[in-house]
């Protein structure tokens, strides 16, 4: 008796029947694997004589431990979870080579995580990428019910929607990285706002890189200098940008001209 009434194909059987030191079984969902541990359960207890004290069921999932215990059978099996057993296995440790003679609390937890994420954000640059991502394109942006929900692509979603749709220009696309940045700020804090729309420049054709479309506009320039004043564009962009500051200053404009080195 493998499972009370419970029918199993032949893949099962195979599956149950096995005594292997270590045995896989790969399926989909709703394919039978519960049902199929289930009746190992049975298998071992009935047919091998094994007592059901010496037998361990573990599983990753609250919600999977609770369905197992309510559908065996076979009285004072141990089935929990993988945390439940190792919590038990540290607090039973004494002297032991895992040396826990106690758990590492909650706000002791969280203060070490906070720590070393801290120190990961200041050495090293890719989690630091990871966690600006994280937080302007999963944490904060919107994104579609219809999108799928994994972390990276709900970060390439909201990525490509943001890129798409805060420049409010047609056809409009945020080339530079830092440019990105400060438009998801903007956007973040609801500050209305054009991305490189064209202004009345005399002669010159003039495209601020931000407008932000308030009562009193705003012009804000992303400056591609360095902390000396000087541009890898050479010595035209910079008059280009002085330009900009006086032709801002002639008609009263409020400009903010944000050097990319700051």
């Amino acid at each position: 008796m493998f499972c009370g009434d419970c029918r199993l194909d032949a893949q099962q059987i195979e599956a149950v029947v096995a005594c292997e030191d270590a045995q896989l079984v790969l399926a989909s969902a709703g394919s039978g694997k519960t049902l199929s541990l289930l009746a190992k359960i049975n298998y071992l207890y009935h047919e091998l004589k094994i007592p059901a004290e010496q037998i361990l069921v573990i599983s990753f999932t609250q919600k999977t431990v609770a369905e197992l215990k309510e559908r065996c059978s076979v009285k004072g099996v141990e089935i929990r979870t993988f945390h439940s057993l190792g919590n038990d296995i540290l607090r039973s440790a004494q002297d032991s080579a895992l040396g826990a003679k106690k758990l590492i609390g909650e706000t002791a937890l969280a203060k070490f995580i906070r720590n070393y994420s801290e120190f990961l954000i200041a050495h090293d640059p890719e989690y630091a990428r990871n966690v600006v991502d994280f937080l302007l394109f999963f944490y904060s942006a919107p994104i579609s019910p219809a999108a799928p929900s994994s972390f990276a692509e709900r970060v390439n979603y909201n990525r490509l929607y943001l890129r798409r749709t805060l420049a409010q220009e047609a056809d409009a696309r945020i080339r530079v990285k830092d440019e990105q940045l400060l438009a998801n700020w903007l956007y973040l804090y609801q500050l209305p706002y054009y991305y490189q729309r064209q202004v009345s420049g005399g002669d010159l054709v003039y495209r601020p890189t931000f407008t932000l479309d308030l009562p009193r506009k705003i012009y804000l320039d992303y400056i591609s200098v360095n902390q000396k004043g000087r541009s890898i564009y050479g010595a035209h962009y910079l008059r280009d940008v002085k330009w900009r500051a006086n032709y801002h200053a002639r008609n009263n404009n409020q400009y903010i001209a944000l050097p990319s080195w700051h």
